[in-house]
């Protein structure tokens, strides 16, 4: 069987069968945590003013394991050939990702139920992130950025620990308006498995594939579900703390093999498909450390609550927040191109979204005047 049609099938039968999966349980979370009043409760933050399920993320992890499985069974039965020589370290990586997948799985389990203190999440996500390069996949090379190559493993694991850790935050604090988080993760997981595609990279396929078959229909639930017929759901912590592990994990995979399978500049385009939250949460702590508040206490100060100042809908600023983040990673594909360098591509990437927040501040002012002349 030839490239491409391992490379379809790896695509296909993951995509397919966890989006009818995820239709098929979905509305099963949804009956149960109506039956047994499991919601999340609208405050002065958050931005429904009803009573919404909140155990969407429940189905992420078991429907991306059930893919998995039986995409690799799959291959077995179908005597797909599958690089026998590569298995053994690339079954200890995964098994090592679903490890702590699963930690964060359930500390966002508990926090949807009874809340988790945020040091308490820190801890666990830190001893999740400590996993990659437990298994040997650290970030060794920054190809360039800020004019860096090469780093030692003192340098390189304490930085993929932080980059980890940071992603999973950045994906967990986006996730504040219906479809957010899960645009932003769709985008991030096309890139990425697209990259791999290209590499017949065919296990990182089944993972973002999979998982961004997930999202297709709880995207659809969260997005245009009703409340008023109970059809709205969201990820919770559960699915937001699970996401953000998953597009860590491919993008530090990635990029510790920089240059030897995938291109030399994967790094810096793995980054641009999170750069817009990972800047947010940036801007947010020194906003929040100038006016002498805790960082890690929650505000109304996130991109997302900044859109909604300007007079648009939440559905708008979901739909522009998503544009901005694609036009983020359209225009690093055009820099890596155009052989920029990574250093200039980042730059540039820093400078649409300081361009893209001092707009949407200028029509906070303007909506502020409009509401007060």
């Amino acid at each position: 069987m030839d490239n491409i049609m391992i490379t379809t099938f790896s695509i296909a039968v993951p995509f397919l069968l966890s989006a009818v999966l995820g239709w098929l349980f979905i509305p099963r979370v949804l009956i149960l945590s109506h039956r047994r009043r499991l919601y999340d409760i609208p405050d002065d933050r958050k931005m429904h003013d009803r009573p919404v399920p909140r155990l969407g993320g429940i189905t992420f992890l078991p429907i991306l394991l059930i893919c998995v499985c039986l995409t690799i069974g799959g291959w077995v039965m179908f005597g797909i050939p599958y690089m026998t020589n590569y298995l053994n370290i690339m079954i200890i990586r995964f098994c090592l990702l679903f490890v702590g997948m699963m930690m964060l799985f359930l500390v966002g389990v508990v926090d949807d139920l009874i809340g988790v203190t945020y040091k308490a999440k820190f801890m666990v996500q830190i001893a999740c992130a400590l996993l990659f390069p437990l298994s040997g996949m650290w970030i060794h090379d920054l190809s360039g950025l800020f004019w860096v190559h090469e780093i030692s493993a003192w340098v390189g694991i304490p930085l993929t620990v932080f980059v980890v850790v940071y992603v999973i935050n950045a994906i967990n604090l986006i996730d504040g308006i219906d479809g957010l988080a899960a645009g932003i993760c769709a985008i991030s997981l096309m890139t990425l498995g697209s990259a791999a595609a290209v590499m017949s990279q065919y296990f990182f396929l089944i993972f973002a594939f999979g998982m961004l078959g997930i999202l297709v229909p709880f995207w659809i639930y969260n997005v245009f579900g009703n409340v008023q017929k109970s059809h709205k759901i969201f990820m919770g912590d559960t699915g937001s703390l699970t996401l953000g592990y998953l597009v860590s994990f491919l993008l530090v995979y990635m990029a510790s093999e920089s240059g030897v399978t995938f291109h030399s500049e994967i790094l810096i385009i793995g980054l641009s498909t999170v750069l817009l939250p990972m800047f947010d949460i940036v801007r947010v702590v020194i906003a929040r450390m100038k006016n002498h508040r805790n960082p890690f206490l929650p505000d109304k100060n996130h991109i997302h609550h900044k859109l909604l100042r300007t007079g648009l809908c939440a559905r708008w600023v979901m739909a522009v927040l998503v544009m901005v983040s694609l036009v983020i990673v359209l225009m690093t594909m055009v820099g890596v191109k155009l052989g920029l360098g990574a250093t200039w591509i980042f730059l540039i990437d820093l400078g649409i979204w300081l361009a893209f927040d001092y707009t949407a501040n200028y029509f906070i002012h303007k909506n502020h005047r409009k509401k007060y002349e």
